[in-house]
């Protein structure tokens, strides 16, 4: 072994006690020198390395492990209750927002107004058609048609904002609770079931017919609205309505 090799082995096992290294250093002063720089700085090495371990240091990193950890684990806790609070306060608005808007509809208003009117719908005897026409002529309308011959009450109520006429027509014996609704449009046709009440909601050309009975069995919704048809927007509306009528699945009326 040469001093350049003697050198290089040096350098990169500077521990290394092989017979050939150590022979070298034997015979060579100059390698011998640097063996022995080389030595000693690995003494210095060892002796900055070893550090003592303060007392209970295990005890404190497995500490704040511990707390770290369940800080962690109270942040998401934090976070899940969070997001769960927002949720049902998203759902409490969203239920709260719903049940305002279906009080506000016109089958809970109608609905809501016929307790205070339920008399009506005992009455039997019809009454006459300057009556009729003087209950639509309170709210500003004037019947285009002749007034039915079936109805045996006729009012001008508030229903919820509106001003409506309330009319009552009966049918084969049946009572139908019909409120009419003037410049009141709805863009279709529609049935409904509401606390104990069948109703129907039918567009007019310049109103809206919304039709109530709480009794069973068959409810003569067609022939009503029809008749109320004629009455109120003329023969026209109700050949309209006729012709509306063929195209559609029975029992509903068209828009």
């Amino acid at each position: 072994m040469d001093c350049l090799e003697f050198r290089r082995r040096l350098g990169a096992e500077p521990h290394s006690r092989a017979a050939e290294l150590l022979a070298h250093r034997d015979r060579c002063a100059a390698c011998a020198a640097a063996w022995e720089r080389a030595q000693a700085f690995e003494r210095e090495l060892h002796a900055a390395l070893e550090v003592s371990v303060p007392e209970g240091l295990a005890e404190r990193v497995l500490l704040a492990q511990a707390t770290g950890e369940r800080r962690q684990q109270t942040r998401r806790r934090q976070l899940a209750f969070a997001l769960a609070a927002s949720l049902l306060l998203a759902l409490g608005l969203g239920g709260y927002g719903w049940k305002q808007l279906d009080a506000r509809s016109l089958p809970a208003l109608a609905v809501a107004h016929m307790p205070d009117e339920i008399h009506s719908l005992e009455l039997v005897q019809p009454i006459g058609a300057p009556a009729i026409v003087d209950g639509f002529a309170v709210r500003g309308v004037s019947l285009r048609g002749p007034a039915p011959a079936d109805v045996t009450y006729v009012h001008d109520c508030p229903v919820g904002p509106y001003k409506t006429v309330h009319l009552v027509s009966r049918v084969g014996g049946t009572p139908v609770a019909v409120l009419y609704l003037p410049h009141k449009q709805v863009a279709k046709a529609s049935d409904f079931q509401r606390d104990g009440w069948h109703g129907r909601i039918v567009p007019l050309q310049h109103g809206t017919l919304v039709m109530l009975t709480d009794r069973g069995g068959a409810r003569p919704f067609d022939a009503v609205a029809r008749h109320w048809r004629a009455a109120i927007d003329g023969v026209g509306g109700a050949q309209t309505a006729q012709r509306r009528t063929v195209n559609e699945a029975p029992g509903r009326l068209a828009p």
